[in-house]
């Protein structure tokens, strides 16, 4: 009988088991390929990410910016030069219109005044006396005792008279007006809000004394972009927040500058306010929006959701599960409350927030709460 070598009948047998071990090896390995071929194709998101669509109508605004201002601003100036007697009105003071602000000395005009009215009472006299012995001469050309051309006479040493009168009486109004500029009197009712004399102060004709401003007539001044002109009209009605103030208050758009500045290439326009405003507010700083009776409807999304809103507007939607870029039309913009009205997509699509890759899309999303309640295998 034939004996059979142990290193024979082994060989086989650690051929078969090494095969078996190899097999098992790459058995093991396909899951884990399959795995982060899988990982590949879907995208991990949260819901917090997301955003649904919603239908609505929103006012048209269109936002500007501007400030308070005073409808009735005087600049009170010297209209001689003298020197500064009495001065009756301080900062911040109310006035009321026609009220001495300042005494100006000025002797030489009021020297003046007493010649002109000196030389009026002797031009009339004279004009009188003339008349008399014109209407005398009248008489005695009636009886015979004097002929026409003395008569005549008479007539044009009275009208010269007459008109030497005149003369005078103008004379009186220049040195009265003269005497007048040196009593300086409020041109309307309001409050100082500069005061450049002070008493023994010489000032000199043209130099401003005051700044006087009425603050029961206060008015919003601002401008818009000559592209922007179609939502200025009469009527229109404005919010806005004056600086250090939160509370928004309105107004109602009230002119607008029929040309635009050359520029600027900006159009100015002025808007009432409907409630009182402090005096204090004058020049202060005012931001708003110009509110059109338009309104616009569409589907209203995050205006921070939308990639290259300037140029080809999209935004990244999850629509059948799956990453979908879709290109958008923008109806209007609220930076404020950072919400768009656009119009392209449909009621059942979701927005995203987060910015993706051209290469994300078609892929698949899933949410991490759904992969986190999956059982582990």
């Amino acid at each position: 009988m034939r004996r059979v070598s142990r290193t024979t009948f082994y060989f086989p047998v650690l051929c078969l088991i090494s095969f078996s071990f190899v097999l098992a090896a790459c058995h093991r390995s396909t899951p884990t390929e399959s795995s982060k071929a899988d990982t590949t194709e879907h995208i991990d998101m949260i819901q917090q990410d997301l955003v649904h669509v919603s239908t609505g109508v929103l006012e048209r605004k269109t936002a500007f910016t501007g400030s308070i201002r005073a409808t009735q601003h005087s600049s009170i100036q010297a209209q001689v030069s003298a020197t500064a007697t009495q001065v009756n009105a301080e900062v911040g003071q109310q006035i009321k219109k026609d009220q001495i602000l300042v005494r100006l000395n000025n002797q030489d005009n009021a020297a003046r005044l007493a010649q002109a009215q000196a030389n009026l009472a002797s031009a009339q006299a004279q004009a009188d006396l003339s008349r008399n012995l014109m209407q005398r001469k009248k008489r005695l050309l009636d009886q015979g005792f004097i002929s026409r051309v003395e008569y005549e006479q008479s007539q044009v040493d009275y009208k010269a008279q007459l008109e030497t009168v005149n003369a005078q009486k103008a004379n009186l109004d220049i040195a009265r007006k003269a005497d007048q500029d040196g009593i300086i009197r409020s041109p309307l009712n309001g409050v100082i809000i500069k005061r450049d004399v002070e008493p023994g102060q010489t000032v000199s004709a043209g130099q401003t004394l005051f700044e006087i401003v009425n603050p029961e007539r206060l008015e919003i001044q601002a401008k818009l972009p000559i592209e922007q002109q179609s939502a200025l009209a009469i009527g229109q009605k404005i919010q806005y927040t004056i600086q250090g103030h939160s509370s928004p208050l309105y107004a109602v758009l009230t002119r607008i500058s029929p040309v635009a500045d050359q520029v600027s290439r900006q159009i100015e326009f002025f808007a009432q306010p409907t409630e009182k405003i402090n005096s204090l507010s004058i020049g202060a700083f005012v931001e708003g929006f110009i509110i059109n009776q338009n309104q616009v409807q569409g589907q209203i999304i995050p205006l921070d959701s939308i990639q290259n809103i300037d140029q080809s507007p999209y935004v990244w939607v999850i629509r059948q599960q799956k990453l979908r870029k879709i290109n958008i039309q923008v109806l209007e913009k609220r930076v404020e409350d950072n919400t768009a009205v656009v119009s392209g997509l449909q009621a059942q699509d979701t927005i995203s927030r987060v910015k993706f890759d051209n290469a994300d899309e078609n892929k698949r999303v899933i949410f991490s709460d759904q992969t986190a309640s999956k059982p582990n295998p």
